[in-house]
């Protein structure tokens, strides 16, 4: 029963996961990482961007 089809979620039972054995753990790291990345360089610019402000 697929329940876009019928436009109800009566009849439906039980637990439904599509995503064992799936991707989750390379989206994970792959996220995980781009939030590194993304602190890194915010630190880095961060940091130039103090020290451009003390120089003058």
């Amino acid at each position: 029963m697929n329940p876009v089809t019928n436009g109800t979620w009566d009849g439906f039972t039980g637990a439904f996961y599509t995503g064992f054995g799936g991707f989750e753990a390379i989206w994970l790291i792959a996220s995980a990482a781009l939030v590194v990345i993304a602190l890194w360089m915010g630190n880095r610019h961060e940091k130039h961007a103090y020290r451009e402000v003390a120089k003058k």
